[in-house]
């Protein structure tokens, strides 16, 4: 019997708020959470946007103080994050406010980790190796895929031996997260593509994992149900309505997989990810129709449910079902504007059986719904390539 089959499950989730204007409650929302001074980690692109001086005013019509901390970059370095632990503490900070894509509130987690736990970011690689309390943690996502917002884990990028490290602990989900979807309409048009195929995986992996739940499922085929309807309007026009139903997928299929955790896709792009300082969702997208036809025998149980959600609406067809549900991916990785391959990423073919190697050491294979081996994700990698 499979995690997901038994009676009982577990799903744990923040405080969730939603709506498009709503950035302007980031300062209520810390104040309640008994901030005085607030440690905002953003980046310069949502500092250029505007974004980041929306926030800086909700806290000060909050009457809380600030410190601004934007030496983020995409997949979060260790030394960003000490560095920004060593800053929280210097200025006396109590709350901390994550703004941006999966990288700001990735660090964000990471600073928090630091701050109450010391020591170095890559030693609480693994599960729940976090022992004192964070400090009071809001996520407020801007793009529409990461599912940082909600989930409990950590991706860190370790540069001394370039790989990516992921963090899992009940302690870093945040006490809130606040999702505007209005800051989707300054995300860049190559990051609507690439953070939606982020939501994407996210949601068939949670949908397919060992340790899915209907409580996940339902979050996991929700997601699906939305991008498939929604992604091509979203990517082609761009209209508020559109970006708010690609937050909604964000956040449900970030509900799913923060529950059921992921699989193979993910475990394979965690080290691409850390070699290649790539970008997750470009990596996500090129491994996922492989990772599809890998997992597809194990799962014929989910396939028809999968399928329909997507909108096929015949009724014991299986060979149909699998048919339908894998074209409607690649439809929908073909409008995002994901890659082919991994070659287009700038991967190298020498490189493959040491992301293999590495592959089969993440957290994620724990939850495959398929079992695996070193051997079997190469094979993966070298069709993918």
């Amino acid at each position: 019997m499979s995690i997901g089959s038994q009676l009982h499950c577990k799903f744990e989730v923040p405080e969730i708020i939603f709506g498009r204007g709503l950035l302007s409650q980031v300062g209520s929302c810390a104040r309640r959470l008994g901030g005085k001074k607030v440690f905002l980690v953003s980046d310069q692109g949502l500092f250029n946007a505007g974004w980041v001086d929306r926030v800086m005013k909700s806290l000060l019509d909050a009457d809380l103080s600030f410190v601004f901390y934007d030496q983020v970059t995409s997949n979060p370095k260790d030394f960003e994050i000490e560095q920004g632990a060593k800053e929280y503490i210097a200025n006396g900070a109590d709350v901390i406010v994550g703004l941006g894509g999966g990288s700001a509130m990735d660090a964000a987690k990471g600073i928090a980790i630091l701050v109450s736990n010391g020591g170095n970011i890559c030693a609480y690689a693994g599960n729940d190796k976090i022992h004192r309390p964070l400090p009071p943690l809001v996520l407020c996502p801007t793009t529409c895929g990461t599912g940082s917002d909600v989930s409990q884990f950590v991706v860190v990028n370790n540069t001394q031996e370039r790989c990516k490290l992921t963090i899992m602990s009940r302690c870093v989900a945040p006490d809130i997260s606040l999702t505007d979807p209005d800051t989707l309409l300054t995300l860049p048009d190559e990051y609507v593509g690439t953070t939606a195929m982020d939501a994407l995986t996210h949601a068939v992996e949670a949908f397919f994992s060992v340790a899915s739940s209907t409580l996940t499922d339902v979050n996991a085929l929700r997601a699906l149900r939305l991008l498939s309807n929604s992604l091509a309007d979203a990517v082609q026009e761009r209209r508020p309505e559109d970006m708010e139903t690609l937050a909604r997928a964000s956040l449900h299929a970030g509900m799913a997989f923060s529950n059921s955790l992921l699989g193979i896709g993910h475990a394979l792009s965690h080290p691409i990810g850390g070699l290649y300082d790539a970008n997750h969702g470009s990596v996500n997208a090129a491994l996922l129709p492989e990772v599809l036809l890998y997992d597809f025998p194990v799962v014929t149980d989910k396939i028809a449910e999968m399928a329909r959600a997507m909108g096929f609406q015949a009724v014991n067809d299986l060979g149909g079902a699998k048919e339908m549900a894998y074209e409607t991916i690649m439809e929908m990785l073909e409008v995002a504007g994901a890659p082919n391959s991994l070659r287009e990423l700038g991967v190298r073919k020498e490189d493959l059986p040491l992301l293999a190697q590495r592959a089969i050491k993440d957290i994620c294979v724990m939850t495959s719904p398929r079992e695996t081996d070193e051997e079997d994700l190469l094979a993966l990698l070298q069709r993918a390539f």
